[in-house]
């Protein structure tokens, strides 16, 4: 049990209540002690006053009735109080009492012991037997008995101590009755507590197993908005990383398998066919012509892997300077001049200045502007117009390219980042792309801690935007 959460919770705050419980008790047990004696010590006080007015009765008043007055007074004195009350004389002789079970002391003289500090006219406060008068301890007040400013005697009134801790143990015992209540209340409060902490744990915990195994599935349920609620939250976005991991990672090789697998079949059918002389020696230069497309098609995959490898590894230095992006924009649609030609595209370049410098790894810069542009030519209808715009916000410089061609469906703009994917499932207008070209360009621009994004509309346009930061 105590291995689990769930009972470490229960234990702990069961314990703690407990000892809370326990010091609560033990510092309320003290001090209702202390309390009780210190209201009986003012009660018999209050008593001892008022016998002190019964006496100066007598004294003024003697005769049998104020004599039966007196002991009817005291006996009632003593009954409210609970206590045994002896009166004396200066010299220490008991002369009346509150219970008639005590009258045989009356005529006997208190010892010394007994008598104390009353002689002298002190008030008196003891704990004990009373010199031995009583087989229990009692609590003993005794004040002097004064009439016209002259000391008569002492009052001396004896309180049990077990009649005064009764009083403290009955309320100690209702302390007890609510303390089981409470602890019974806050039991089955931490049992539902603990089970409603423990169980999502429980929950996550076994999850976490199944993804383990390779299920990667496998989802946390749980509404609650506290902490818990925000592990699982991570939990489930984890799991559903972990999932895309997984399924990028089949993916991965799946592309990888199918682009290497299709220019080695081509090349070997071709090579096969020219040494069994299926190929005549005649079209052989045709076909080694398809065959060096081929090659350059592989060197060109495993190249764009390697790079792509090392911008993701962190391996791919920035050599970041200043340079024109004006400039480096006319050169790459030179670059494109053939096919553009071809294609009969119309290139419309919108710039803000002549010049524009930014800051940037040119060579990087340069791959990001000829991968867009090349997509813009690849995928834009003939007689259509490509628009190349820079523009200048702030700090920083964006470049954006569009094309006018088939566009991206919406719910697939959010996967033309992966590396592989292709729009074009049928290929044919991307016979020799990689599906390389655009995670390479989000990792450069990554690199450069810039943005980049997409904006399209199927069969209207498509735009690529990304930002610089201005040299």
């Amino acid at each position: 049990m105590f291995k689990s959460i769930f009972g470490k919770l229960m234990s702990a705050y069961f314990l703690i209540i407990l000892l809370s419980f326990i010091v609560v008790g033990a510092l309320l047990f003290s001090l209702l002690g202390d309390y009780v004696t210190s209201e009986k010590e003012q009660m018999l006080r209050y008593t001892g006053e008022r016998v002190n007015e019964i006496t100066t009765f007598l004294i003024e008043n003697e005769g049998p009735i104020a004599d039966r007055f007196y002991r009817i007074n005291l006996e009632s004195y003593g009954t409210n109080t609970q206590s045994l009350i002896l009166v004396t004389d200066n010299t220490g002789e008991i002369f009346a009492t509150s219970n008639s079970y005590y009258n045989h002391l009356e005529g006997q003289r208190l010892s010394k012991e007994q008598y104390g500090d009353a002689i002298l006219g002190k008030n008196v406060k003891r704990i004990d037997t009373f010199a031995g008068m009583f087989d229990k301890t009692v609590l003993t007040i005794g004040l002097p008995l004064t009439y016209n400013d002259k000391m008569v005697g002492s009052v001396f009134l004896h309180a049990p101590i077990p009649e005064i801790n009764k009083v403290r143990y009955d309320v100690f015992r209702l302390f007890m009755v609510a303390v089981a209540v409470a602890v019974f209340a806050a039991f089955i409060l931490i049992f539902f507590l603990s089970r409603r902490l423990s169980n999502p744990l429980k929950m996550i915990n076994k999850a976490a197993k199944t993804i383990a195994s390779g299920q990667f599935e496998n989802r946390v349920s749980i509404q609650s908005h506290d902490e818990i609620g925000e592990l699982a939250d991570t939990f489930n976005s984890m799991a559903e990383s972990l999932q895309n991991l997984e399924e990028m990672r089949k993916s991965f090789i799946a592309n990888v398998s199918h682009e290497l697998r299709t220019p080695m079949t081509t090349i070997t059918g071709f090579i096969a066919g020219m040494m069994d002389g299926t190929i005549p020696p005649e079209r052989q230069n045709q076909y080694l012509s398809i065959v060096l497309d081929e090659t350059r098609r592989l060197s060109r995959l495993v190249n764009d892997l390697l790079d792509l490898a090392k911008m993701e590894a962190g391996e791919n230095q920035l050599h970041i300077r200043e340079f024109d992006i004006n400039e480096l924009i006319r050169i790459a649609v030179i670059k494109f001049e053939t096919k553009i030609t071809q294609k009969n595209i119309h290139v419309n370049v919108y710039f803000e200045d002549e010049h524009c410098m930014v800051k940037g790894d040119i060579d990087s810069i340069q791959r990001v502007v000829t991968n867009l542009l090349d997509n813009a030519i690849k995928f834009c209808s003939s007689d259509q117009n490509i628009d190349i715009e820079v523009k200048t916000k702030g700090k920083k410089v964006y470049i954006s390219v569009q094309d006018h061609g088939i566009g991206i469906p919406e719910e697939e703009l959010k996967y033309i980042w992966d590396r592989f994917y292709k729009t074009d499932k049928s290929r044919a207008n991307d016979k020799m792309g990689t599906g390389l070209g655009l995670a390479i360009v989000k990792n450069i621009i990554n690199q450069h801690q810039e943005e980049i994004w997409v904006e399209s509309k199927p069969d209207e346009y498509t735009k690529f935007t990304f930002a610089l930061q201005k040299a």
